[in-house]
């Protein structure tokens, strides 16, 4: 199993069209040939001159998986490869690329490895990764709906593992759902989860331009019956998307059916952005469903992002305790997989009924109390499961306080929050949610200024803490890159590892700038330019967001010198990519020219500054869309105010008009 449709091999498919067809031999669509286990052309074949290719392993819209055994490692390993008309297509390559660079970033026992990545001297795209043999959760439900609660929860837990690693890595999956989740058996019976198919996985915001293309705002990926409201709305995605699919998986596997699935498409979207779910306690009886599970399903599912939990850890903690509480102290399913040895029995120790019940149910409240009480969390969120409620209850009615204007209830709550909240291994994050109310509070409270100020110096600096950290955290993993391996397999990893570390860097870059941590932002970037230069060559798009965002560090320190050379080599490659990037090189171009402009280099701006409005005007004249409209806007202004300090004051107006009509059209930088 990888994700992918699978394929019954008692059909053929279409290389065409990508549709399965039972008892024929050509396409009835299009007349193409029938491709089965006997003419699939790469099978017997050896693949990338390494990888001997056995069977079709699954069948998708945009691509195949093939199984195969690695020649010299003798491991078997499954293909995943390009659908033959899509490999001439540039958006199908990106996303394609994009899968591998999330999921070889991810190294997690509940995630889907990545081994190798690459393209074939024919032009062949592909990459290589787990082969799993297992059963996908979807398999699963539709032979046993309802599945029970002793072998669900330990699925819950680990499928919450895999997207927390998933999240702190900055990715989301964005089509988490029953057929993306594999089970594999282990040898001692146990159930492992993988966390497969990242092909429409996004790399959150600091993503260079040309993913942010490929995920913008507006389009609509994943399955409807799974997808948060956000997501069929086509706005902008974060963690918390993955965190309703989630709600929707566990109801689905729970209930015996998803929450949502209307006559059509439409009709089930509309349904996740304006209905509730019924409960499932209503919708199946017997399913004995604990309500603090079904809590955590709802709160999972609210409409609103920020009223569900905020990570998966969260979840994670919640259904630990929910299993240790029924499941006993392991909280594992195991599943049978034969007779059981016979063993000497222990002497009988006969009870009164009464007595057990008594007996078990102290038991069971005294461990319940006990985990909630004592067990200090994980390691990165330590606390009692008791203290984090407690805190969270004491928040929420500080809430209402400040809300009812009970300033002084509101007050002395928040007191106790905030003392609770510094005993926590959260990275101050509840802190920081205390003081934020109390923020709110003091600014509505009179007579409290100098409260207001305090407590406003402590947010910033507990975000200035967390910054530095964040960028520690980078530097160190940015650190441990080897570019000098002579094994293929790893310098594929490793470049692979390096790509997808651009986008947190540049995120972190921004924040750094935004609190003017200019000096820390310089040597983040530094670092991170000479290990992409040295993994992935001076030209890649990479390098090239990495010298954009540094240029403009070094104009906040004021080292124009160093700032110019890395514009213009950002220019010269956008340029190489104008026919099929010509924003970038519009953004660019428009860029250096404002830089000379500022440096009161006048000779060098005038060409740039001309040539940014032309290429804009072109741009906008196809196409209406807010970056293009944006990048007028930008070249306009730049060149009005060119005109202004070379005294061409006609000029400059007629342009200061044209600026002012594209604002009243929306357009905005």
């Amino acid at each position: 199993m990888t994700g992918t449709q699978k394929v019954n091999f008692e059909k053929r498919y279409c290389p065409n069209c990508f549709q399965q067809f039972e008892g024929l031999t050509l396409c009835p669509n299009d007349g193409t040939t029938l491709r089965g286990s006997s003419n699939d052309p790469l099978i017997g074949k050896v693949f990338a001159e390494r990888y001997e290719i056995e069977s079709v392993l699954g069948l998708g819209g945009m691509s195949i998986v093939y199984k195969a055994k690695h020649r010299l490692m003798n491991r078997t390993v499954a293909i995943k490869m390009l659908h033959g008309k899509l490999k001439e297509d540039v958006t199908s390559l990106e996303r394609f690329k994009l899968e591998a660079q999330a999921a070889s970033s991810l190294s997690h026992q509940n995630i889907i490895t990545v081994y190798d990545f690459g393209v074939t001297d024919d032009g062949e795209p592909f990459f290589v990764m787990d082969c799993l043999e297992g059963e996908s959760l979807e398999d699963l439900i539709e032979r046993k709906p309802n599945l029970p609660l002793e072998r669900a929860l330990p699925i819950f837990k680990q499928i919450c593992a895999g997207l927390d690693a998933a999240h702190k890595k900055g990715i989301v999956h964005r089509d988490l759902k029953p057929a993306n989740v594999v089970l594999i058996r282990e040898q001692d019976g146990s159930e492992l989860v993988k966390i497969v198919d990242f092909g429409i996985a996004k790399i959150l915001p600091g993503a260079g331009i040309e993913q942010q293309q490929l995920t913008k705002t507006g389009e609509i990926f994943g399955s409807p019956i799974y997808m948060s409201p956000e997501q069929c709305l086509g706005k902008e995605l974060d963690t918390r998307s993955d965190l309703y699919a989630f709600g929707c998986l566990m109801y689905d596997v729970l209930a015996g059916g998803p929450p949502f699935r209307g006559e059509s498409i439409l009709e089930t979207m509309n349904m996740h952005v304006n209905e509730a779910p019924r409960p499932i306690k209503e919708l199946m009886p017997d399913a004995n469903v604990p309500p603090e599970l079904e809590e955590i399903i709802v709160k999972c599912m609210a409409k609103n992002p920020a009223e569900r939990f905020q990570t998966a850890s969260e979840i994670q903690d919640l259904l630990g305790a929910i299993s240790a509480n029924l499941l006993g102290k392991s909280g594992r399913f195991t599943v049978n997989t034969g007779p059981t040895q016979k063993v000497a029995k222990a002497p009988e120790l006969k009870l009164s009924a009464p007595y057990v019940v008594l007996g078990i149910g102290f038991a069971i409240l005294l461990g319940a109390f006990g985990f909630t009480a004592l067990w200090p969390g994980p390691s990165e969120d330590r606390g009692t499961i008791l203290d984090k409620s407690l805190w969270q209850v004491t928040l929420s009615q500080a809430e209402s306080a400040l809300n009812s204007k009970d300033y002084t209830g509101a007050d002395a709550k928040l007191a106790w929050c905030e003392a609770k909240a510094r005993t926590f291994g959260d990275a101050k994050h509840r802190l920081e949610a205390t003081l934020k109310l109390k923020s709110d509070l003091y600014n509505v409270w009179e007579g409290h200024a100098e409260d207001l100020e305090k407590v406003n110096k402590e947010m910033i600096e507990i975000g200035l803490e967390r910054l530095r950290a964040e960028t520690d955290s980078k530097m160190k993993v940015l650190a441990g890159f080897d570019a000098t391996s002579k094994s293929e397999v790893a310098q594929t990893s490793a470049k692979l590892r390096a790509e997808a570390q651009v986008p947190s860097i540049v995120l972190t870059s921004a924040k750094l700038h935004g609190a003017g941590l200019y000096s820390e932002e310089d040597k983040l970037l530094s670092k991170s330019l000479e290990l992409e230069r040295k993994m992935l060559g001076n030209d890649s798009v990479q390098v090239i967001q990495l010298e954009a965002r540094l240029a403009d560090c070094l104009v906040a320190e004021k080292k124009y010198g160093d700032a110019r050379p890395l514009l213009t080599h950002v220019r010269e490659i956008r340029k190489k990519d104008k026919d099929s990037k010509p924003l970038e090189y519009v953004v660019a171009l428009n860029k250096l020219g404002q830089f000379d402009l500022d440096q009161n280099d006048f000779e060098n701006a005038k060409p740039e500054l001309a040539e940014s409005l032309a290429e804009a005007r072109k741009l906008s004249g196809t196409d209406k869309s807010a970056n293009y409209m944006g990048a007028l806007l930008s070249a306009v202004r730049s060149n009005a105010d060119l005109y202004r300090q070379t005294k061409q004051q006609d000029k400059a107006e007629k342009l200061l008009e044209e600026a002012r009509a594209l604002e009243k059209q929306g357009a905005h930088i």
